[in-house]
Parts: structure tokens; C-alpha cells; sequence
């Protein structure tokens, strides 16, 4: 693959070239809207009181909701909503300059109202957002989208299709029953329940030698400089939380993408390999690639290289990425919202009229809490693993090149300790 570089000034032009003001649609739903809320409110009152407009509400609650990114004037002029179009310029007319210049007035205090709108908001704590999964088309999945500058620093997943997104949760669910474990919304790991590839081609001495004793401090099991049979890689992936590959390429050379295809139940894994994450096109056929084969096994999410990198940038990005996991996971403690969302899911399988009596509690509480603003899924301390990936693309030297590679396919994927470990 040829190298293509693309610094922040040129993912910032595609940004702005194919995007333009539409680029806010790609970020996720505020987790707690109720300032957003309030203040989309009182401007729709106000837009359609003063300035007597008709307006999308949809879309301008999403453009509020990207006061943090962007409050320029000439961006908030473009996007004021009237009928489906862009707000803050009116439609053309032709008619007599005193007409002109009342909806040039009425223009113009419809961006006041939603400049002071989007001013309140900036002036409130950083926006904690969802992930995004972006489904996308054949001609632009090689492209570093993660990388733009409104994405960066969020957490994106990519995945094939819709369908497969419902798949991967619902087998997500299923396993959690058949565990008799509580089912959560999206899938969890435990990072140190880990099972490493490291250097099986024995030329990556730098690698083995960043990572080697790191690992055996950390108990993860796995093989450093020696190769191993097909059947060993199987059960670990199939045995493990995690499976972490650090040599060649994609390590389909160990493991063929059928073989993957075939395994039951399959690990989150991390392809730290040069374009471990790189489709193949195959005509008017879907593309194919071992990442998405590990997403077929049941991999919840699987991090891999859209193109080739050099060794030490990449290390850089694995180790912190890794360091952010486990320091998340020792991190991890009690929390009153947590148990209290274990008890009610716990009291919702009781069987018998006890059961259903805690049952209808225990919904009428999630539903008082979902209406309050606050997700229900997660806590705000409890990032999945996604969300460490755009922080550790900064610790590459260069970032916009090497740290532009990682890229995640799956679904948000949620960090956990067990027990036994």
C-alpha cells in the first residue's frame, strides 16, 4: 500500500470539504442533556416567537450540542434550520430592498438567539458523549475517518453493516445467559484475563523487548518469540478475554481467517501488525479481512492498522492503550448506581409473584433514571475500551501518520474485573 501522509491540516480539509457544517452529525448523543435540553427549549420558543420561523429542532439540538467544537460566527451562520435547509440565511427573494432588509433582520436575530444559545452552553463542564459506529461505504473505508478533528478525540467503532452490529449484542447477550451472569447492553472484558502473541517471526527484538517481561509482570499468559500451532491460538481465543498480537502483519500466517470463522465464542482482540486492519476488495463482492473475521467469530471488538506502521510508533500506541485498560480496571470500584443496577436486574429473573412485584419496581426506577439525563448502561467512570484510543494515538511521534492507523471494528465494549484474577 502506498504511504498517503495526512497531518491534521489535510484530515482537518477533508473534514471541512466533505463534511463542511454537516460534520456534527457524526457525534455522539450528549450522556447528560439536561443544560442541552433546557436550552434548546427556550431558543425553539424564541426562533419561532421573535423571528416567526419554521425550525428543524432535530437539527438544531445537534448543532447546540456541538457548542464545545466549533461557536465561530461564520459556521453559526450556516445552520439555523428553516423547512429542512440551512438556518441563518433565509431563502433567496428577489423582491424590493425594504422586504430584503426585513429578512436580513429577522436573519440576523436569529443567529444572535442562537449565538447566545450556543455561548451558555460552551461556558458549561466538557460534553460527555456516546460512541459512534460508523457503517461505512466500500470507496471510503480506508480512510482514516477516526482521525478527523471532530472524531478524534471520541470514541468510534466501525462495523460492516447494521445487521451486524444486532448480531454481535445479541450473541453478547446470549453468553451472559448461558454464564448466568447479568446481561449488560454491551459486551465486558477483563484486559488481564490476556493471552499474548508477541514477536512469533523472532525479528522484532525492540517489540519483544518492550513487552516480555512487562507481560509476565502483568501473569498475562501467551508466547514470545516462538510460534505456535493453530490449536494453541484457537483455545486461547477461545479461553481468554483478550488476545493481543504484536509481529507481522495481521498473524493470519498463524491463524487462517476460516479458522477464525469457525471458532465459537472468540476474544477481543488487539492486531498491532502493519495493516492488520485493511480490507481486501473483491470486485462487486464484500471485502474481506482478518479483522472482520475475528468480528464473525464473536471478537466484541477487535483493534487493528488500516496500513503499515513502524514498530516503535506502534509499540507506543499499544502500551498505552494497554496501560489505560488495566489502570481503568484497578480503578475500578463500588459504586452505588452500579449495585443498585445489579440488584434491579437481579430481582427482574426472580421467578413467582416476589419476583414480579420487584420487577415492576425495579422498571419504574430505570425508567426515573433514565428520564433524568443519566445513562442507564454505564457510568461516566467506567469508560469501554474504545474511548482510550483516541488519547493513545498522541503518544506516537507521529500521530498523524502511525497514530492515524488504529482503528476499532466492533461494538463499545466495556472493561470488567473478575474475581478469580
Amino acid at each position: 500500500m502506498k504511504y498517503i501522509y495526512m497531518p491534521g491540516l489535510r484530515s482537518s480539509n477533508l473534514e471541512d470539504s466533505w463534511l463542511g457544517p454537516w460534520r456534527h452529525v457524526l457525534l455522539g448523543d450528549c450522556l447528560d442533556c439536561r443544560s442541552l435540553n433546557t436550552v434548546h427549549k427556550k431558543l425553539v420558543q424564541d426562533l419561532k416567537s421573535k423571528c416567526k420561523m419554521d425550525i428543524n429542532e432535530s437539527y438544531l439540538k445537534l448543532v447546540l450540542g456541538a457548542a464545545k467544537f466549533d461557536i465561530e460566527e461564520a459556521c453559526l451562520s450556516q445552520r439555523c434550520l428553516r423547512k429542512g435547509c440551512y438556518t441563518g440565511k433565509l431563502e433567496h427573494h428577489e423582491q424590493e430592498n425594504s422586504q430584503s432588509n426585513g429578512i436580513d433582520d429577522v436573519s440576523a436575530l436569529a443567529s444572535q438567539l442562537i449565538r447566545e444559545a450556543v455561548n451558555e452552553l460552551h461556558m458549561e463542564d466538557a460534553i460527555c458523549r456516546e460512541p459512534i459506529i460508523l457503517v461505512l461505504d466500500l470507496d471510503v473505508q480506508m480512510l482514516p475517518w477516526e482521525s478527523i478533528p471532530i472524531l478524534r478525540q471520541q470514541e468510534v467503532y466501525r462495523m460492516p453493516s447494521v445487521g451486524s452490529i444486532s448480531i454481535i449484542l445479541e450473541r453478547s447477550q446470549r453468553y451472559h445467559e448461558l454464564a448466568c451472569t447479568n446481561a449488560a447492553a454491551f459486551p465486558l472484558i477483563d484486559p488481564l484475563d490476556a493471552f499474548y502473541l508477541l514477536n512469533p517471526s523472532g525479528d522484532l527484538s525492540s517489540t519483544q523487548a518492550e513487552f516480555e517481561n512487562w507481560f509476565r509482570d502483568q501473569n498475562f499468559e501467551g508466547k514470545a518469540g516462538t510460534v505456535p500451532t493453530a490449536e494453541e491460538l484457537a483455545t486461547a481465543l477461545k479461553s481468554h478475554d483478550l488476545y493481543l498480537y504484536f509481529g507481522h502483519g495481521s498473524g493470519e500466517q498463524y491463524l487462517s481467517k476460516d479458522e477464525i470463522q469457525g471458532l465459537e465464542k472468540c476474544a477481543a482482540t488487539m492486531l498491532m501488525g502493519c495493516s492488520s486492519g485493511s480490507l481486501r476488495l473483491n470486485g462487486c463482492y464484500v471485502p474481506r479481512g482478518v479483522s472482520l473475521s475475528y468480528i464473525q467469530a464473536g471478537s466484541p471488538v477487535t483493534i487493528a492498522n488500516l496500513w503499515e506502521v513502524t514498530d516503535k510508533d506502534i509499540d507506543r500506541f499499544g502500551k498505552a492503550v494497554l496501560t489505560a485498560w488495566l489502570r481503568e480496571r484497578m480503578d475500578l470500584v463500588d459504586c452505588s448506581q452500579c449495585n443498585q443496577l445489579v440488584k434491579e436486574f437481579e430481582a427482574m429473573k426472580i421467578k413467582g409473584r416476589k419476583g414480579n412485584s420487584r420487577k415492576k419496581s425495579a422498571s419504574s426506577n430505570l425508567t426515573e433514571t433514565a428520564d433524568s439525563g443519566s445513562s442507564t448502561n454505564a457510568c461516566e467512570h467506567r469508560p469501554t475500551v474504545g474511548s482510550f484510543v483516541g488519547r493513545a494515538r498522541e503518544s506516537c511521534t507521529l500521530p498523524f501518520l502511525n497514530g492515524a492507523s488504529p482503528v476499532c471494528y466492533g461494538v463499545p465494549t466495556g472493561i470488567m474485573r473478575k474475581k478469580d484474577l
